[in-house]
């Protein structure tokens, strides 16, 4: 069977072309290395040096065979490496979700500082709910989730860290008499018809408008639900619906909607973005995620 050391020995013979040089550099007497040789050659099927009494020369063969042996040799390098490193979370690779409004602050700043510090680790970054995120994070699909918590019962194997929080501001239609205010009251927007995040694919999100309205003493006129925030977003600029929306998506530009601080400090206003995984999952590439985001939490402070 050839392994390394017997490439290695070959390597020996065909740079020095001399047995004993070759022999003395790969540590070894030179009868022993000449029938490891041999063996070599029996083992390809052909010869691979031309020998006499006064030469060594690589045949045709043997030329090619000392191209593959260092080809053979790199592979097992990078491949220790690539091991290593992915003990170490440098290399390996990362399945990650996450809701639509962390794409406009949270998501972009971790993952550019993790492709930074760790390029060797493949990345599949995906946009879906949180619900979607939680069962496909308990079933193995997702490594890691950015989402809003609290999340719903159900999920005892899944272990979130608080990373930020995030007050709710009011989305309106640029034609919207309040479009205009600085700050807007809530309840200025009890007859109002709302769009609210889906019931079931962000249930944390549609509870929270519930929340807040009900706070400022009113039930929230619900006409529309949609599960993405552009969706949300696009609803709002048809002029069909108000909407309550995470504070960072004031960079999500769009030419018919403003977006307006709440004035009222009303309980529930603040929402709270958390990485979420799977307890005791040993992936050292996703702990190196992790430390990424608490470098970044703590320079926030």
């Amino acid at each position: 069977m050839i392994n390394s050391r017997l490439l290695r020995q070959f390597i020996a013979v065909a740079e020095e072309l001399h047995y004993g040089r070759a022999a003395a550099r790969a540590g070894i007497a030179q009868s022993p290395l000449s029938q490891a040789i041999q063996r070599l050659e029996a083992l390809i099927g052909t010869p691979l040096f031309v020998r006499n009494k006064r030469s060594v020369a690589l045949t045709p063969a043997g030329t090619v065979f000392l191209e593959e042996a260092y080809q053979w040799l790199r592979y097992e390098e990078v491949a220790i490496q690539r091991t290593l490193g992915a003990s170490g979370g440098e290399t390996g690779q990362l399945a990650i979700g996450f809701i639509g409004s962390v794409g406009y602050g949270f998501m972009p700043e971790l993952i550019n500082r993790f492709r930074q510090q760790f390029p060797q680790v493949r990345l599949r970054v995906v946009e879906m709910t949180t619900k979607d995120q939680l069962d496909q994070i308990q079933g193995r699909a997702l490594d890691v989730g950015m989402l809003r918590t609290p999340l719903p019962t159900g999920a005892p194997h899944i272990q979130t860290r608080f990373y930020k929080r995030d007050a709710l501001v009011v989305a309106l239609p640029r034609s919207h008499p309040l479009a205009g205010r600085k700050r807007i009251d809530l309840r200025q927007l009890a007859g109002e018809s709302f769009v609210a995040f889906s019931k079931e694919k962000v249930p944390a999100a549609h509870a929270q408008l519930i929340s807040v309205c009900g706070a400022a003493g009113f039930y929230p006129n619900i006409e529309q639900e949609c599960s993405q925030v552009a969706s949300v977003i696009c609803l709002v600029a048809a002029g069909l619906s108000v909407a309550l929306v995470s504070g960072n998506l004031t960079s999500l530009i769009h030419p018919k909607v403003v977006y307006v601080p709440i004035s009222n400090r009303t309980p529930y206003l603040d929402q709270e973005v958390a990485i979420a995984w799977r307890r005791n999952d040993a992936n050292p590439a996703l702990h190196s995620l992790l430390d990424v985001a608490r470098t970044l939490e703590t320079a926030a402070r």
